[in-house]
């Protein structure tokens, strides 16, 4: 047996433990830059999700609104807080009062640590497309997150609906 045929089988294919650590390291400190901002694009896009989610249940009430010809108004579930469900019905009698049977349809709650505002408590769209009531000239629905930006959710006097990166 000549001797380089006794080192090709002492010689051993793979990694030494020295360099399994130092790749398991280099791994560990790309990890721990890469994990924060995957959890700010999570956050930033569970924002933009309910801000469309938002954009379009205004486009559906106004929609409604023009199909019925009759007010199609917006208001929150429980009466008060947006983030508790979104509820779209038809003011059959005109009396501006949510009856039972009036219900369009309703969507169910904002998910959890987002915050939602607005600046009326009921918003309506008449059966031209344009915002009632008439003094409400401009209505916002503000959609955040404690780590990401605000996303503004604007609809103007004539009922076009869009959304901003600003106060509207």
């Amino acid at each position: 047996m000549s001797s380089e045929t006794a080192s090709k089988r002492n010689s051993h294919k793979g990694f030494t433990l020295i360099e399994l650590v130092i790749v398991v390291a280099l791994i560990a400190i790309v990890a721990a830059y890469a994990v924060p901002s995957f959890g700010r694009l999570i956050e930033s896009n569970r924002v933009s999700s309910t801000a469309n989610g938002l954009l379009g249940t205004l486009n559906y009430a106004r929609s409604e609104a023009v199909k019925a010809g009759r007010t199609v108004n917006i208001r929150p579930v429980d009466g008060t807080a947006w983030g508790s469900g979104l509820l779209v019905w038809l003011d059959a009698d005109g009396d501006n009062t949510f009856d039972a049977n009036e219900e369009l349809r309703r969507f169910a709650d904002i998910s959890t640590g987002l915050t939602i505002t607005g600046s009326a408590t009921t918003i309506g769209f008449r059966g031209n497309g344009f915002i009632t009531p008439e003094t409400a000239a401009e209505f916002q629905l503000s959609v955040a997150s404690a780590n990401t930006a605000t996303s503004f959710i604007c609809t103007g006097f004539s009922g076009r609906i869009r959304t901003a990166s600003a106060a509207c």
